[in-house]
């Protein structure tokens, strides 16, 4: 029974799951661990901007090495290797440490004084208010203003303050010391909340528990590294992050994500190229047979990584994501042992093409211009849904105090891989054969208009489970599309370049310049006018594309060219068109 397996299709069978099941349960949660790091949207934006940009620039550079040197197996476990580290690294990045201009007011018991003009949001307010006695006890550093009646009590707390109780105090003069707070006896309220200190600590060392016999305020600095009072000082009045922290935080996060998606391009690019060796070209419409085992590893994965996420953070203010990164790592360990036994056929012997000539009179065609503009619109869209779905999810969930959030993430990420795009990959050769690849372009683009008015309509994130069976006729559809296309455009011997290329204008243009646009958005006027205007735009650059179609459709009949392509009957969702020309109407 088991004779007839092809081993080198096993392996790379074996590939695409494990190292889907290895960043399944994280790429989709970075925006998400981004925003609990601090960063808003439009910072997240530009990040997100930056990645698809060195994918852009990863996988035409190192797929053209690979292919020059004939190395792509090692390049491959190379690339694996650098994600590995760079993607579990993520894991170590601090919080910001977060400082903001508080009241300290002691008569009898000592309170923190917390105000915010807004009002806290529900969250922090949640996170405040503990419904029963707990050991954690957070501490926060205080640099208060000097007084003659500061020192007067804390002369009864520290008898090292007692010489300065008769000397002149100078207008910045401050004192500081450690406050133990007692979150179970916290006084919350909606614009400012009283925190209890239980003790204060000197750095001189000494502890005492505070108590005044008459009554002292003043103004303090306080930064707390507790995620509860960090949410809550980021909330207050005057609150300010520490630059140095910010830079280190930003930077680690940044070049971290970089080198993680360089790795990402690299691998999908040389993986894609290694698998159609393998195939050769009398097999090449089994592709994704070998690649819906990615699908599967990230649907399975990505819904057990929501859920253990939940777990994990039960009682806690804040999302601990440490079980998903483990996840990754074992995953990815696994998917280098595998990959190490691939065995990549011989090349077939021809004369090597030149690859620029190949690009230039690829690129003179009129439709290759109108392909790449649509390309750009999918990516925008497909980056909005990538770096932002799940952002608006936990704003929402925020606002409607849902429940199991990391869960229901999951859930989203499981329904758009097993119920959408699985089964649109499988069927999108039928549906392109009947009705063509522009009306399929159009569909897309329509299909992304509705998503996002219907994202911005719904209140409870919950109903989002059945609107992600859009993502098939949509996602599913439009990237089975890219893929055929570059196959047609590739010239012998440089498929990894050329394949890769074509990939990068969708990611490195498209998805880039969409993740910028609707961080900035989300930060100036919400989620919900973020998906409007969105829907609003697809809409725009669908009758964009249209208006060039005609024109060219109208150029092509007058010069009397048969524009039409004709398709054989894959069993396949990839690799469809057997034509010339890759266009219909």
């Amino acid at each position: 029974m088991f004779d007839n397996i092809d081993k080198n299709l096993f392996f790379i069978k074996a590939h695409y799951f494990l190292f889907n099941a290895a960043t399944g349960p994280v790429l989709p949660f970075l925006p998400t661990i981004a925003k609990q790091l601090g960063f808003s949207g439009t910072l997240v934006g530009t990040i997100f901007t930056v990645l698809p940009i060195s994918g852009l620039i990863a996988k035409p550079l190192f797929g053209g090495l690979a292919d020059k040197f004939n190395l792509p197996k090692t390049f491959f476990l190379i690339f694996q290797v650098l994600l590995t580290i760079s993607l579990f690294s993520i894991h170590f990045i601090p919080q910001f440490r977060t400082s903001a201009n508080i009241t300290l007011t002691c008569d009898g018991d000592l309170f923190l004084k917390v105000c915010s003009k807004k009002g806290f949001s529900d969250e922090a307010m949640q996170g405040v208010i503990t419904t029963e006695e707990t050991t954690d006890n957070p501490t926060c550093q205080l640099f208060c203003k000097a007084s003659q009646r500061a020192y007067e009590e804390l002369c009864l707390w520290n008898p090292l303050y007692c010489a300065k109780n008769n000397s002149n105090i100078s207008p910045n003069e401050t004192f500081d010391f450690v406050a133990t707070i007692n979150m179970y006896k916290d006084l919350p309220e909606k614009n400012c909340t009283n925190l209890r200190v239980s003790n204060v600590t000197f750095s001189y060392g000494n502890t005492h528990r505070p108590a005044c016999k008459k009554l002292l305020k003043t103004s303090c600095i306080a930064s707390c590294q507790h995620p509860v009072l960090n949410e809550l000082l980021h909330e207050s009045d005057n609150y300010d992050i520490s630059p140095t922290d910010f830079t280190f935080q930003f930077n680690f996060f940044l070049w971290t994500t970089i080198v993680s998606w360089i790795c990402m391009a690299v691998v999908v690019s040389i993986a894609d190229s290694i698998c159609f060796n393998l195939l050769g070209n009398e097999r090449k419409k089994d592709y994704g047979k070998q690649k819906m085992w990615g699908s599967i590893g990230f649907g399975i994965f990505g819904i057990s990584a929501g859920y253990l996420v939940d777990i994990f953070s039960e009682g806690q203010f804040q999302k601990d994501y440490t079980c998903i990164f483990f996840m990754m790592l074992v995953f990815m360990i696994l998917d280098i042992i595998m990959s190490a036994r691939l065995r990549k056929k011989n090349p077939e012997c021809s004369e090597e093409p030149s690859m620029l000539r190949e690009l230039l009179t690829v690129t003179k065609e009129p439709n290759i211009w109108i392909f790449g503009w649509w390309c750009i619109g999918a990516g925008m869209c497909t980056g909005v849904i990538w770096n932002f779905l799940l952002w608006h999810t936990e704003n929402l969930a925020t606002f409607t105090q849902t429940k199991w959030i990391k869960t229901l993430q999951g859930l989203l990420v499981g329904t758009e891989c097993f119920l959408a795009e699985m089964p649109f990959n499988f069927l999108s050769g039928s549906i392109l054969k009947k009705f063509g690849h522009i009306n399929i372009m159009s569909l897309v683009l329509l299909i992304y208009s509705i998503r996002f008015m219907a994202y911005s309509l719904i209140s409870n994130p919950w109903l989002f489970l059945p609107l992600e069976i859009l993502h098939g006729p949509s996602y599913g559809l439009c990237w089975p599309t890219m893929v055929s296309y570059g196959d047609k455009v590739t010239p012998p011997g440089t498929q990894a370049t050329i394949q890769g290329l074509i990939g990068s204008i969708f990611e490195g243009i498209g998805v880039s310049s969409g993740t910028l646009l609707c961080g900035w958005i989300m930060d100036v006027y919400g989620g919900v006018e973020a998906f409007r205007i969105f829907s609003i735009g697809a809409l725009i650059w669908l009758s964009i594309f249209w208006v060039m179609q005609l024109i060219l459709r109208k150029i092509y009949s007058t010069q009397g060219h048969n524009h039409l392509a004709s398709y054989a009957n894959p069993d396949d969702a990839i690799l469809m068109t057997i034509s010339q020309e890759l266009q219909t109407y």
